[in-house]
């Protein structure tokens, strides 16, 4: 999945690097180590990553994310004898909360990249009343190019994470999502079967319809307290999506397998709704969503 880039950080000075994971109510940041110092010495071990809090008046918006963003970058979890660079750079993933995602099907062989992206906005126009100018879209062409992934984050959001960089003196190198990050890592585990992958986190579920190992269409629900530990409401749920998705599938529910990844769930909810139910293996889950997501950024 594509990136959300700024210009290219340039090499010099003493440069620390830090991951910083986004969820709805904390960030973690914890250090990393970029390719060309790996590439000039062996790394010391990573110090203990650092959670900041978002006030709870301030979780789930925008807001409380730049006030907890501005800490972090200034926060330095680099281990003793690298602290005090006098340049730094952040990797940042964000939790799928802050963005909208979709998956569009068509023939984008021969459109060039602002066609493409003239496309998805208008989508997301459609699809959320979403006014242009205030979100930056990125997509991602399936192989074949017969459909894109495309994500929708607002403009304010995006310009106040680089705007809280540069007031810290903070190279801000890439901003991604986390559902992208996920895909990258899970791509081809479908095979040729029907299939459905379904991600669920503390406040979304989100799931992707798979044919012929190629993304066919997406759906996300938003969740409450307590849904994501109820495996009776998760698997009636993603009945839902599956039957809002079928129209662009011509395969069946009871004959796609699912894919659980996300919070541990009890499959057995799903059997007779679905052909399969499968957890392929997957980072340890024992820690928040934020510092996955850090990790992630790593």
């Amino acid at each position: 999945m594509s990136p959300w880039l700024n210009s290219p950080l340039a090499i010099g000075g003493s440069i620390s690097s830090i991951a910083i994971g986004v969820g709805t109510r904390e960030l973690v940041v914890g250090a990393t180590t970029p390719r060309w110092m790996r590439l000039l010495r062996k790394p010391s071990a990573p110090a203990e990553p650092a959670s900041i809090a978002i006030a709870d008046e301030q979780c789930f918006t925008e807001a409380g994310v730049l006030d907890a963003l501005k800490t972090a970058l200034t926060t330095d979890p680099a281990p003793a004898g690298q602290k005090g660079a006098s340049r730094r750079s952040a990797h940042i993933v964000l939790d799928d909360f802050w963005a909208s995602h979709a998956i569009l099907r068509g023939d984008f062989r021969t459109l060039r990249a602002r066609e493409i992206e003239e496309v998805v906005l208008a989508h997301f126009a459609d699809l959320y009343g979403i006014d242009a100018g205030s979100v930056q879209v990125r997509f991602s062409v399936q192989r074949g190019g017969r459909a894109v992934f495309a994500s929708a984050m607002s403009r304010t959001l995006h310009d106040g994470i680089h705007d809280a960089g540069a007031a810290a003196c903070a190279d801000i190198r890439c901003i991604k999502l986390g559902l992208p990050e996920m895909l990258n890592h899970v791509d081809g585990a479908a095979g040729a079967d029907a299939a459905m992958l379904l991600f669920v986190a503390d406040t979304l579920l989100q799931a992707v319809l798979v044919e012929d190992n190629r993304w066919v269409a997406y759906d996300a629900q938003r969740l409450f307290p307590g849904d994501a530990s109820d495996s009776e409401r998760i698997a009636a749920r993603a009945e839902q999506a599956f039957e809002r998705l079928a129209s662009r599938t011509s395969g069946k529910r009871e004959d796609c397998r699912i894919h659980l990844y996300g919070v541990e769930i009890d499959p057995a909810p799903f059997e007779g709704r679905f052909l399969a139910t499968l957890r392929p293996a997957q980072p340890a889950m024992d820690t928040s969503v934020a510092h996955r997501l850090m990790e992630a950024a790593r």
